[in-house]
């Protein structure tokens, strides 16, 4: 869920040859992903058979293997309860606002007893009788702590951090009292060194840079840019006063300041923004609406 370009569900479905069900909110990437389904199609037409259904449902089926790849372009929160009830493994790629983090664990509830779930952001006691528990830690193929630190996390390497990136890791329980006695029981047994988990889940660059946010002056009442507006969000190594605008220096931020292309989710307030990167999907919260630019 929140499948981007779609590679990770289609290597799952070609390296394992399991059903793999992805969706993504952004045409754009989307649009990828068909291309990749129609080429793979083209190109084994003796294995693969690509199906349309409207604009934005595809299905690349597995002949010899008998099963298929799907992908939507949508919303994740409106995954039906029927695939989430027959998913074994699910996969959280997408950033999430707060607020948005509890209408995803509710989601969840609809999963069936033993599915694991990887997401970026602690998900779990975010509702009433919230069945994600921890997996419990054992070494796999002889790797100690490959399947997680016991207590809901999990590092995996990721493109933005090679070394390893704390992710949670959960298993759906059959009730909200085991899943709590499993807590209980793994926080009180815990022997291994537990992974950090960003509990924003937002592993953006930019927080990064959140420090030189303390010299921009104070928010004012009013910009040219609100809800819904597609704007460039400069961020800095270097605590400038003013960020100046999209281009005043090179492209690749030599002069100090980097501009990313964006759309403004909201605004608090007290005027600070949540945006969603172009380039990535990423989610950022509390943005200082001075490093805001219309575009």
């Amino acid at each position: 869920l929140g499948m981007g370009t779609g590679k990770a569900a289609l290597q799952l479905f070609l390296r394992l040859h399991r059903d793999a069900y992805g969706v993504e909110l952004a045409p754009s990437r989307w649009a990828l992903a068909d291309a990749a389904l129609q080429s793979l199609a083209k190109a084994v037409p003796s294995r693969f058979r690509y199906e349309a259904a409207g604009g934005s449902t595809a299905r690349l089926l597995d002949l010899e293997f008998n099963t298929t790849c799907d992908i939507v372009c949508g919303s994740l929160l409106d995954t039906p309860a029927s695939i989430l009830a027959s998913a074994s493994a699910i996969v959280l790629e997408v950033c999430l606002p707060r607020e948005v983090q509890r209408l995803a664990c509710e989601m969840l509830q609809n999963c069936s007893a033993g599915c694991r779930v990887v997401c970026y952001a602690p998900l779990h006691g975010l509702v009433d009788r919230c069945r994600l528990a921890p997996v419990i830690s054992t070494a796999h193929a002889g790797i100690p702590g490959a399947m997680g630190d016991g207590v809901g996390g999990l590092c995996l390497p990721a493109s933005w951090k090679d070394i390893g990136h704390g992710f949670a890791f959960y298993e759906v329980a059959q009730s909200a009292e085991s899943a709590q006695a499993s807590w209980d029981s793994a926080i009180a047994q815990q022997s291994s060194e537990r992974v950090t988990i960003d509990a924003s889940g937002c592993p953006s660059r930019a927080k990064k840079t959140k420090y030189t946010d303390d010299v921009l002056p104070s928010p004012r009442k009013s910009y040219s840019w609100g809800k819904g507006d597609r704007v460039f969000v400069g961020y800095s190594w270097l605590p400038f006063l003013d960020l100046g605008n999209p281009g005043d220096g090179s492209a690749d931020g030599l002069d100090g300041v980097t501009w990313m292309p964006a759309h403004v989710i909201s605004v608090s307030e007290d005027g600070f923004a949540t945006i969603c990167y172009e380039d990535d999907g990423t989610t950022e919260e509390q943005v200082h609406p001075e490093s805001v630019r219309h575009e």
